[in-house]
């Protein structure tokens, strides 16, 4: 492989790697805002503006907890906000090896940080604590509260199949006016810490909480928490919004979709919430109206998204542009994981069967390649003649490639035709919750995090030196004193990149190895099977 395409492979997976560290800037950490309340009843949080506006109900009652669980996950629900406080799920955990506690998607704190709450009047948030549990049942809760001549009647009804919830709410207007009233649902979490090891590029990538929700037929998703304020609203046919991390969603379905659904999100405090609320209407005294929704709390998981039809939650998983490559990638994964029950040996087997299905193409560039590099001195020849005359340069510098039948972009051609696999495979190992401390072999315990001992990127480095060294000479000595340089950076920054994406890496690294030693012994597959070269 010529040196220039390698550096343009090397700096194309650096671009996908680079922007997530260099250009990314972690949450300021701020000064949480004092609470309101009194030592006899929970706090709630201080007013700060319309969006984030808490009002507790004048009459109150100690705090209920009940505890439900299944095998997906266990779940406390606190009468404080009439919803789960936890979301403990079963199959993950804070350590690989399936130690530590259990990963809580809600993050339940004091009453000042309720995470899962209920939204009932137009720009205003949560109001609580003003639930009493009314009812219970083995996967089923209901609570009621009345509220500025509102009664309210919520049932949660756990899923033992999935990791959802549905939410049946029955508000009647027990007052002698009419009351506007938004019926909605919010989620307000912490942020997660920023990573201290590393620094710059070189340092591993943030696992933070973003907002997203899907507007029509497209997702917004804000990835930037400095470009988030403290509130921002959209209105529109929004069929869902939550919060996402890596691995993990916490999504609010609605059932009923209009053009006026509005969706609110932001950060505060150093949490990061959103909030979804069906349209303003008016409820006429002892009117009653039911709404649904339904909570999702899990992994990134497509198989267990799309039960949701129509919602389109799938679609919160970010492949980029090359989405309709990275799901069968994904399912290829999870099939050879089945067979050989170990993720990382699935890698190993996915990247060989990627590269030897793209290995015409990859022979086609590199003797594309080998050809343009035998006619460097003629070209070098050339430019000196011509040096003066750019028109007749270029007129005999494609004379040249016509009479030697050489096609000058054969090289490139090939390569950019792969780069779509390639960037689809790097963004599913990159996501993937099923790497989410997975096992490979007895010392790596967790492939969605670096390696601890350096190995695979320090072998990574070495196989590059060898690349380069089975790679044609373009003869620049500033391309080449570049080369040189190029394994010991690209090594540096896979240190802190997931040990499932640097094991991808490196055997794609190695195999491309294979195939130029391959190609200079002009040796094809077909030779190799048979254990010779051609003559």
């Amino acid at each position: 492989m010529e040196k220039r395409t390698l550096l343009f492979i090397v700096i194309s997976l650096a671009i996908l790697v680079v922007y997530g560290r260099f250009f990314y800037q972690p949450p300021q950490e701020t000064t949480p805002a004092p609470v309101a309340g009194s030592p006899s009843t929970p706090n709630v949080p201080t007013p700060t503006s319309p969006m984030l506006k808490a009002t507790a109900n004048p009459v109150q009652s100690p705090a209920v907890t009940k505890m439900v669980e299944n095998s997906n996950f266990r779940v406390e629900f606190n009468s404080i906000s009439g919803f789960p406080w936890h979301w403990w799920m079963q199959q993950y955990f804070e350590k690989p090896g399936k130690k530590g506690a259990n990963i809580d998607l809600l993050q339940g704190g004091d009453p000042s940080q309720v995470p899962l709450s209920l939204l009932l009047f137009p720009k205003q948030a949560p109001i609580l604590p003003y639930f009493k549990a009314a009812d219970s049942k083995a996967q089923e809760m209901i609570y009621e509260g009345e509220f500025q001549g509102l009664k309210v009647t919520q049932s949660l009804g756990v899923s033992d199949k999935n990791y959802s919830m549905e939410v049946s709410l029955h508000v009647t207007n027990t007052s002698n006016a009419s009351v506007s009233i938004a019926p909605g649902l919010r989620i307000d979490l912490p942020q997660s810490p920023a990573p201290s090891k590393g620094f710059l590029i070189f340092k591993e990538a943030p696992n933070y909480k973003f907002p997203l929700f899907r507007l029509g037929t497209s997702v917004k998703r804000y990835q930037d928490v400095n470009k988030l304020g403290e509130s921002s609203e959209e209105i529109g046919d929004i069929s869902w919004a939550g919060i996402e991390d890596r691995y993990f969603l916490r999504i609010l379905l609605a059932r009923q979709v209009s053009a006026q659904n509005l969706v609110g999100y932001g950060v505060h405090d150093n949490r990061v919430y959103t909030q979804l609320q069906y349209p303003e209407e008016a409820l006429a005294p002892g009117q009653a109206k039911d709404y649904q929704f339904n909570v999702y709390l899990g992994p990134k998981d497509p198989a267990l998204l799309k039960g949701f039809g129509n919602s389109k939650v799938d679609e919160a998983i970010n492949y980029g542009w090359f989405s309709v490559i990275a799901l069968p990638i994904l399912w290829s994964l999870k099939f050879l994981n089945s067979v050989l029950h170990n993720w990382g040996l699935a890698i190993i087997a996915l990247t060989i069967v990627i590269k030897l299905l793209l290995y015409p193409l990859t022979r086609t560039s590199m003797k594309s390649m080998k050809a343009m590099q035998d006619l460097q001195p003629q070209l070098k020849q050339m430019r000196e003649r011509y040096k003066d005359d750019r028109e007749r340069l270029n007129v005999e510098t494609m004379n040249l490639f016509k009479a030697n039948k050489v096609n000058p972009m054969g090289g490139c051609l090939p390569m950019l035709l792969q780069m779509p696999i390639y960037i689809a495979l790097y963004k599913v190992l990159y996501n993937a919750t099923d790497l989410f401390h997975a096992p490979f072999f007895g010392f790596y315990n967790d492939l969605s995090a670096p390696d601890p001992f350096y190995i695979l990127p320090i072998l990574l480095g070495i196989s590059m030196v060898f690349q380069q060294r089975l790679s044609p000479s373009g003869g620049d000595p500033a391309q080449a004193k570049m080369m040189t340089f190029m394994p010991i950076l690209f090594s540096a920054f896979m240190l802190f990149l997931p040990l499932g994406l640097v094991l991808y890496i490196f055997v794609n690294t190695l195999m491309t190895v294979v195939q130029q030693y391959m190609n200079q012994k002009n040796i094809s597959l077909v030779d190799l099977f048979r254990g010779g070269s051609k003559a």
